[in-house]
């Protein structure tokens, strides 16, 4: 199969699955109810929650300015910011091609080498995912009883299959035979012109993913990203103001709904979550009495202005990477 052929596969079920969300999600919406529950939203708490959004990317761009410093590479926080922007407009259109973009505008403002800029942006995930690990922890621990609930009623029990056992011995055989035919090919292989490309590109990835070692600030690396996902969970708290059936909801359980939202962005779909995101916020909502429509009403809202301000601020960065480009 060709990479063509496998990237339109891949697009077509990205976007498949987003589809598939969106329709359970909104199979059985009263439009004309949604409609009344935007006109009736407070948008003060939206912009508020913006404005937090916008300072949560802000300090995402110093983060990664001390990730470029560690391996050598001095960016300005500005042109950090305009390419983590780039990076979530981009990923509105092609899900995870925001890292990417995000990479190549800083090879055009800086010069900054795509492959290293990558390695980062792969340790910045990493340490996303630790911290999310974490707040879905404490929410485990806060509402434990209600989440055990939550899955006992909702959730059957799995079904184990029987060949899993013999699929898992062919994988690790298959795996084991690879990596003995490329030893006992090594010299063959190490003399093709590709390997040199390949493993340039490769020394220049591992450089910026281990660059969170070289750290000289590896406090403040903490700081902020502490204060990033401090930023993403009192937004949702704000947010949760501009809804009536929201604004009696607790900081706790805004976390919650945070939490399975989260989870749920992890998953590929178009629309950076479009569908996904709607349905865990949803579900989450739900657990705290809050109607399916009004969960839906909230998740529709926010993730609307969130696409509304990228919108705006991603072409206006683009600009700013255009006009500032030093690689033609």
């Amino acid at each position: 199969m060709s990479n063509s052929i496998k990237k339109t596969v891949q697009i077509i079920l990205v976007f498949a699955i987003g589809a598939a969300f969106l329709y359970f999600v909104f199979k059985e919406t009263n439009w004309e109810d949604l409609w009344q529950k935007f006109l009736i939203t407070n948008y003060w708490w939206i912009s508020v929650g913006l404005v937090i959004s916008i300072f949560s990317h802000w300090l995402r761009a110093k983060r990664a300015v001390l990730l470029y410093e560690a391996i050598g590479y001095k960016i300005s926080t500005t042109n950090s910011f305009h390419a983590v922007i780039i990076g979530y407009f981009i990923n509105y259109f092609i899900p995870r091609g925001g890292e990417v973009s995000r990479c190549a505008a800083l090879y055009k403002t800086d010069g900054f080498p795509v492959e290293k800029s990558l390695g980062t942006v792969i340790t910045e995930r990493i340490v996303d995912m630790i911290l999310l690990v974490v707040v879905v922890g404490l929410v485990f621990i806060l509402q434990f009883d209600l989440i055990y609930t939550y899955i006992e009623t909702n959730l059957g029990k799995s079904q184990t299959n029987t060949g899993n056992n013999s699929i898992k011995i062919y994988l690790i055989i298959a795996v084991a035979l690879v990596f003995v035919l490329l030893f006992l090919l090594r010299k063959n292989i190490s003399k093709l012109p590709l390997y040199g490309v390949i493993k340039e590109k490769i020394i220049g990835f591992l450089d910026g993913l281990l660059s969170i070692k070289q750290l000289k600030k590896p406090t403040l690396f903490i700081v902020y990203s502490i204060g990033i996902w401090l930023c993403y969970i009192v937004m949702m708290y704000v947010c949760f103001l501009s809804l009536d059936a929201t604004a009696s909801l607790t900081f706790a359980q805004s976390l919650t709904v945070f939490a399975m939202g989260s989870i749920a962005m992890i998953i590929p779909a178009p629309g950076a979550g479009a569908g996904t995101y709607h349905f865990a916020v949803m579900q989450g909502l739900l657990l705290f009495g809050v109607s399916q429509a009004d969960g839906i009403a909230y998740a529709t809202i926010v993730h609307a202005a969130q696409m509304l301000l990228f919108f705006v601020i991603g072409p206006i960065s683009s600009i700013f990477v255009l006009r500032n480009k030093k690689i033609h």
